[in-house]
């Protein structure tokens, strides 16, 4: 997925109808063990020349508040971030109500460093195998959808989220706008 993928991809997933191949029912971080990092507080955009969109996150307690602008109406995100080794990963799901919808839940993998975030989905072949052998899992549109109860997927991401096969391809690249 190439630019604008901030707005399409975020949105897109969030609401079941995208990009991470990889969701859940239930949450995969827990508000007791969500973590913090102050240097994803900001707003962001793509790095390409052709990015409308914008992304501003603020830190609201164990939450991340994410809003994402570009041409059509704001869409709103929660996230809840977590470490698996030394790799963080965010759950984000939506924060808009919608009819007849099911808030779904997504892993991302972020490298946040001075001035720049990386981002990639948690959903390679090699996660989503791994879930279907180990999860309740159902195909859903092509989307690997995790149905199993309580937190189990919170212990799924804590035993396979680190893992550099976690994620496929380059990571996106966002840069923090002054």
């Amino acid at each position: 997925m190439r630019h604008p993928a901030l707005i399409l991809a975020f949105a897109s997933a969030a609401l079941l109808t995208g990009c991470s191949k990889l969701i859940s029912l239930n949450p995969f971080v827990a508000d007791a063990q969500a973590a913090a990092d102050p240097a994803l507080v900001g707003t962001w955009k793509g790095t390409g020349s052709d990015e409308k969109g914008r992304m501003a996150i603020e830190q609201r307690g164990s939450v991340y508040a994410i809003r994402i602008e570009g041409d059509a109406k704001p869409i709103h995100l929660e996230g809840r971030l977590t470490r698996v080794g030394d790799a963080e990963l965010m759950d984000v799901t939506t924060a808009d109500e919608h009819d007849l919808a099911v808030a779904v839940h997504l892993v991302v993998r972020l490298w946040p460093s001075a001035g720049a975030l990386k981002w990639a989905y948690l959903d390679s072949d090699w996660l989503r195998a791994q879930a279907r052998q180990a999860l309740a899992t159902q195909p859903s549109d092509g989307n690997t959808l995790i149905s199993a109860p309580g937190d189990a997927a919170a212990r799924f991401l804590k035993k396979f989220g680190g893992d550099p096969r976690a994620y496929s391809g380059e990571p996106n690249q966002l840069v923090r706008v002054p």
